[in-house]
């Protein structure tokens, strides 16, 4: 069964979540790395989902 939020709101809220981490990123953590680490090695399936939801549009 496919999710049925709309693609606007996921977006934004992507946005939003790429804007906090820039904003992390400019203290000296590295909160970005470590994310971009999680999602390399352990591929959650929460974020093919979103990718492949985005990509679909």
């Amino acid at each position: 069964m496919m999710n049925t939020v709309p693609f606007f709101p996921k977006l934004l809220v992507c946005c939003l979540v790429l804007l906090i981490l820039i904003v992390l990123h400019i203290i000296p953590l590295p909160i970005l790395e470590l994310t971009i680490l999680y999602v390399m090695l352990l591929r959650p399936a929460w974020f093919k989902d979103l990718v492949d939801q985005l990509y679909s549009r």
